[in-house]
């Protein structure tokens, strides 16, 4: 055990039993404190002290300055006009569907003449009519089955009528927000803009109406495929060749809408003849 102490490791005894020197403490007459040889005034220990405090001032100033800026964007005030913006940006887009459907609704009722429950003969009225089933005047029994059949037919149609009417209003409203989104991404279709192509423009204008599918009083009733992509199309076709010049770009864009696959691409929910259209068949036939 002596001999593993002589290596340098000492002890637990001698390790608590060992002693520190203490320094030396010294003072003058002028106040000034000295440290084994060492002199510290009384004024400097103060000064260091408020040095501290300063830079841990600054500090927190600092790291409670930053969170204020942060906060800033998310304080609930903030949050709240953004809630409500949000809210009246859903309303004016629910009362704009809302107005678009009626108006459709109404001349597509006109158009195809719909009837209400009270254009439906009563039953007493149908008890002055002759049923062709029986060529004799309808029953009362047989004039209530007739009526409840008719009404039948009736709910049947304006179910029809009601999903035909809502895939308008949505293929109308995809439609005009898809091209207003391709102006705001590209300028050159923006006839406000300072980088307006008119000649592009018509060009790509005149492909977009090719597109479109209208009725026969010349409503617009769905589209062919995306109105944006041939914006984006030719914008892209322009951008890519703008190194060839401006007449190079124009050329390329050409190319290209002609080459894109627009026709056959639609997902409009109706088709370009009402004869065709699954929607109508029922509504070109008697008085209804």
């Amino acid at each position: 055990m002596a001999e593993e102490a002589d290596d340098g490791v000492k002890a637990p005894a001698e390790i608590e039993t060992a002693t520190t020197e203490s320094p030396t403490v010294e003072s003058n007459d002028d106040g000034v404190i000295s440290l084994d040889g060492e002199s510290l005034s009384e004024e400097e220990p103060k000064e260091a002290e408020e040095d501290g405090k300063t830079e841990d001032k600054t500090e927190d100033e600092a790291e409670t300055k930053a969170p204020e800026d942060k906060a800033e964007d998310a304080s609930p005030k903030n949050a709240e006009t953004r809630k409500q913006q949000l809210n009246n940006e859903i309303r004016d887009k629910v009362a704009e569907r809302n107005a678009l459907r009626k108006e459709i609704a109404e001349l597509n009722r006109q158009k195809y003449q719909m009837k209400s429950q009270s254009d439906l003969p009563t039953v007493e009225a149908l008890m002055e009519q002759i049923n062709p089933e029986t060529n004799d005047y309808y029953t009362r029994t047989e004039a209530k089955l007739a009526r409840i059949e008719a009404e039948r037919e009736l709910e049947a149609r304006q179910r029809q009528m009601d999903e035909y009417t809502d895939n308008i209003v949505d293929n109308r409203l995809k439609i005009r927000d898809e091209a207003t989104q391709a102006v705001k991404d590209f300028p050159m279709f923006d006839s406000e803009s300072d980088k307006y192509d008119k000649e592009l423009a018509a060009q790509a204008d005149a492909i977009v109406e090719s597109m479109l599918i209208k009725d026969e009083s010349g409503e617009i009733i769905g589209s062919r495929g995306s109105i944006y992509k041939v914006y984006a199309l030719a914008a892209a076709a322009v951008e890519r060749a703008e190194a060839n010049g401006k007449i190079a770009g124009r050329k390329a864009a050409e190319k290209m809408m002609d080459s894109a696959d627009v026709v056959g691409s639609s997902s409009s929910g109706v088709t370009e003849s009402d004869d065709d259209n699954p929607f109508l068949k029922g509504f070109k036939k008697g008085n209804y």
